[in-house]
């Protein structure tokens, strides 16, 4: 099995991305430059920045920090203990002189008694960032709770306030911003640094308040010549975490106006001047990063070392094939070891397209996925099942990847069988197109699903018994860890969970989410739905994103709806399905109106609401 840990070994080819960011960070014209490093989770970003530091680890002239950004999520005041973190690691990183020592241990002590931005207004904070929202003309952009009182402040009735004394606590703590970032820069000078890089990680892992108070805090006190930052996040985690940050300058409306559209995007235009997007993997990088994992765990440290060298060379050259490892595989004594390999080396031109689509080139579900399947191929061994195949094995696998629901379909069908086989699965690999699934096939009528079943191996008249009995009496969930959620579906999960959160941020968020990860959001809200009848919270969200046209989340919303029961549902959710207008060409208003009439039937006191709706009409 592999680990899932970010590492500075570049099994993906990686090193080209994290060498054009040095190039950007040392040249002194670009600083000072904040790049955000944007990706999915799982795609390598953590990866780049251990390389990063790797590469400039014995440099004297550059400082390099990496910063886990999630560390400090629980701190009260997390602004403080940031900028304390970073003075201490740039302090003991090197053998400094006794004053640059000083001035950091100095500059350590001001941060602690300063208590970063406690009584700064808006206004403030927005003069010293530049804030777009401020700078449009809007009021309070931080909103009430980034707002807090003075602490002298705190002890005065509300009528007692002199706005003098507020004023004056609003220019000290400005006043104590500039100082800082002047003795800051001053300290840099001195080291004779050429450039000062920090390291961001995991900001997507933050809860929406920190991403930003974290991005604002070093933009804010460290932003000066000769520093860079490069962040590492999700960028629909930062785009969202703006606009809950600052949700009360949106309206109700599902539709977003091009002007709140364009704040979003000038605030983080403001926090990043370079954005560079992380690239999925292609179906031959796929194959090449497969390979590599095999060879590892089979190859001897320094055999290995010397074959990373050749693939990093080869990719310097040829970036559009696959890593040839026919002479590797020559190289390799007769035995266990060469025979294991060349059976992994077919196994990988056997299944790489298959987890390519199914996995959509995410290294993390790659290695989590090939993990599970090691799993599955000991318990098969074990039990000594001598008939598995590999390739019809792992095309089971992506199958119950990608929809847990048609996986659980196939188990089903193929019980009810004396020899194992599904005839359904015969139907569905002679039809020549999606078009020709008639309508109780429907559930299969999905792009990815339809690329699964013209994946080869065909599965029709296969017995499948031994395939689905690894994957049903191993661990329940072996593939639960290729399918854990990401940081932005949790994010999107805890929102569709929170009464407090607006329908049009959930939508807009969970329009961001790819189509395997709404998939998987759907999954959680639905259970949780169906864990607590009494909770209504995670029903109105599925029933506002499919007002807002997401199909997908009608069916979610009218089989959780249906599987709890008329007599478990609040009236009141009658009262919202009655109201609900979705867009009539997206296939929701039909789910919709199925659900209703269903329920509409019953003698129950949601039926009764959404029968006082017919009386009406």
């Amino acid at each position: 099995m592999w680990a899932d840990n970010e590492t500075d070994e570049d099994l993906l080819g990686f090193s080209l991305h994290a060498n054009l960011i040095g190039e950007i960070v040392t040249d002194p014209e670009m600083l000072p430059v904040t790049i955000g490093l944007f990706g999915d989770w799982g795609g390598g970003k953590s990866s780049i920045l251990k390389i990063l530091q790797r590469n400039f680890a014995e440099h004297p002239d550059f400082a390099v920090i990496y910063f886990n950004s999630w560390v400090f999520e629980g701190y009260e005041d997390a602004k403080s203990a940031i900028l304390t973190s970073l003075l201490t690691e740039l302090r003991d990183q090197r053998e400094w002189g006794e004053v640059i020592k000083d001035e950091i241990g100095s500059l350590i002590r001001r941060v602690r008694w300063m208590k970063v931005l406690k009584s700064a207004t808006s206004a403030g904070l927005a003069y010293l960032t530049a804030n777009p929202l401020f700078l449009a003309g809007l009021e309070n952009p931080l909103g009430p709770k980034e707002v807090e009182k003075p602490e002298k402040e705190a002890e005065t009735e509300p009528s007692e306030i002199n706005p003098e004394d507020y004023l004056k606590d609003v220019e000290e703590t400005v006043h104590n911003v500039r100082s800082f970032r002047k003795d800051f820069q001053s300290l840099i000078e001195k080291t004779k640094l050429k450039a000062f890089v920090i390291l961001i990680d995991d900001l997507d892992r933050c809860s929406p308040e920190r991403v930003i108070e974290n991005l604002e805090a070093v933009k804010l006190f460290l932003n000066v010549e000769s520093t860079a930052f490069v962040v590492a996040a999700d960028r629909r985690i930062v785009e969202n975490a703006i606009r809950i940050r600052y949700s009360n300058l949106f309206s109700g409306e599902r539709e977003v106006s091009p002007d709140q559209e364009a704040l979003v995007t000038d605030y983080l235009e403001k926090l990043i001047q370079v954005p560079y997007t992380l690239p999925k993997l292609a179906p031959h990088e796929v194959r090449s990063y497969m390979s590599l994992l095999f060879l590892k765990k089979h190859l001897e440290a320094g055999r290995f070392d010397k074959l990373l060298s050749e693939y990093s060379e080869f990719l310097s050259r040829e970036r559009y094939k696959a890593f040839p490892l026919d002479a590797t595989l020559e190289s390799v004594p007769d035995g266990g070891t060469k025979e294991e390999l060349t059976e992994c080396v077919r196994l990988v031109e056997s299944s790489s397209d298959a987890i390519t689509d199914g996995l959509k080139g995410n290294p993390r579900q790659i290695k989590r996925f090939l993990n599970s399947y090691w799993l599955r191929k000991k318990l098969g061994s074990v039990a000594q099942l001598t008939h598995i195949k590999d390739h019809i094995l792992i095309k089971l696998m992506v199958l119950e990847y990608v929809s847990s629901d048609r996986f659980e379909e196939l188990y089903s069908l193929h019980r009810l069988s004396d020899d194992g086989t599904v005839d359904l699965l015969g139907e569905l690999e002679d039809a020549e197109s999606i078009e020709q699934l008639d309508e109780k096939l429907k559930n299969w009528r999905t792009p990815r699903l339809w690329k699964w079943l013209k994946l080869e191996p065909i599965l029709a008249g296969v017995d499948l018994r031994d395939y689905f009995w690894v994957s049903r009496s191993s661990v329940s969930d072996t593939l639960s860890g290729v399918r854990l959620l990401s940081h932005a579906m949790r994010q999107c999960v805890d929102s569709m969970l929170s009464a407090s959160v607006k329908p049009q941020n959930r939508a807009d968020f969970f329009g961001a989410l790819t189509e395997d990860e709404q998939t998987g959001v759907l999954s959680m809200v639905s259970k949780k739905a169906m864990q607590d009848p009494s909770n209504q919270t995670p029903l109105e969200s599925l029933l506002g994103l499919a007002v807002a046209g997401f199909e997908q989340a009608a069916n979610a919303f009218k089989s959780s709806a249906l599987k709890i029961g008329a007599n478990q549902l609040n009236p009141g959710l009658g009262i919202l399905l009655r109201g609900a207008k979705p867009p009539s060409a997206s296939g929701s208003e039909k789910i919709l109106n199925e659900v209703i009439t269903n329920l509409a039937a019953t003698e129950t006191r949601i039926g009764r609401a959404l029968k006082s709706k017919k009386k009406t009409n």
